[in-house]
């Protein structure tokens, strides 16, 4: 057996539960595979870029289970320029919702502009000066209505990448590549990295999920992470396992100013990425991928875990109203030039 592999022998049946076919089917997998040994010794990629043609990322694993059952009308809640309000006004616009969502400010970029903006194509978009507010507001229009947490990430959000996590070790068992040591993946609402480590756990995986933080501790503390993981475990009915159990190290030096601030290890992240075809953010995806090239590749296989959207932009921004002035206040000024 090679170094760092699980036998497949050795691996355990995957897990089923009945709650995890109690889904929409938008994602098209399992995600690729790809080795970045001419980025780092020893990293590979697993790529939710295209999960969906019209727009993927790690949303829409999330949104399956969120959009399934859920009213004509679903409200949600994001930073302007959020990855979650587009995704939700895509695949729910898809499936027949309308959607309302309530921003708050963010540092400008290019990427969150576009974002920003292709969301008014698809869903009424409402200002709120922070964080705070905007979860208020958010709750306040969703009476009567189905209400998305931020990131998607509630217990029942959470499901898909439980999937996620069960089809990298199925990837794994298969030979597409060696068991990773540590997957690096950024973590805002903490939803991807505790369903990725549990879908891990019930795989047989030993890897590790390094969470890159990209919000500050006030908008994500770890008892908040912790609690919901054993919420996730107790609706899969693993009460024998808790949150303190999943594999799961929270890196917290990669975040630099806040939310949305672009580091310098990011920005070359991004470059190097980019060298390779890979089409990443600053924000999230070039943090991770800036962490997992700043760690010494001995000791075994890395994976990052690549979570940001390929799928262009253009058709949507043609379909969008020009940008009212309201959401144009929410993206606070910046140097673009690191943008």
């Amino acid at each position: 057996m090679a170094p760092g592999r699980t036998d497949r022998a050795t691996m355990p049946p995957r897990f089923r539960h009945e709650i995890l076919d109690r889904r929409e089917r938008l994602a098209t997998g399992p995600t690729p595979i790809r080795d970045l040994g001419a980025l780092r010794r020893g990293l590979w990629l697993k790529d939710e870029g295209a999960i969906h043609a019209e727009y993927g990322g790690n949303k829409v694993r999330k949104l399956e289970f969120l959009l399934h059952g859920a009213t004509e009308r679903v409200v949600t809640i994001g930073a302007a320029g959020s990855h979650h309000v587009l995704a939700t006004a895509v695949l729910g616009s898809r499936l027949g919702h309308r959607i309302d969502a309530t921003a708050f400010p963010r540092p400008e970029t290019r990427h969150a502009r576009e974002v920003l903006h292709a969301a008014t194509a698809r869903a009424r978009i409402h200002v709120a000066p922070d964080y705070e507010r905007a979860i208020a507001l958010a709750r306040e229009l969703a009476q009567g209505s189905t209400f998305l947490p931020a990131g998607g990430s509630s217990p029942i959000g959470t499901l898909g990448w439980v999937l996620a996590g069960l089809e990298l070790a199925e990837q794994v068992a298969q030979g597409l590549l060696p068991e990773p040591r540590r997957a690096f993946m950024p973590v805002g609402t903490a939803g991807t990295i505790l369903g990725a480590a549990i879908g891990f756990r019930l795989g047989g995986l030993r890897t590790r999920v390094v969470a890159v933080r990209v919000v500050p501790i006030e908008w994500l503390a770890r008892e908040e992470i912790a609690a919901l993981g054993d919420a996730v475990l107790d609706l899969l009915g693993l009460r024998s396992i808790t949150s303190s159990d999943l594999a799961i190290d929270l890196d917290d030096a990669s975040l630099g100013g806040g939310y949305g601030e672009v580091t310098s290890a990011s920005r070359r992240a991004i470059e190097r990425g980019g060298e390779l075809g890979l089409r990443l953010e600053p924000t999230y995806t070039g943090k991770a991928l800036g962490a997992a090239l700043g760690v010494d590749p001995a000791g075994g296989p890395d994976l990052f875990w690549q979570t940001h959207s390929t799928a262009p932009l253009t058709s949507l921004l043609a379909k969008a109203p020009p940008l009212p002035p309201a959401l144009e206040a929410m993206l606070l000024p910046r140097d673009w030039s690191v943008a």
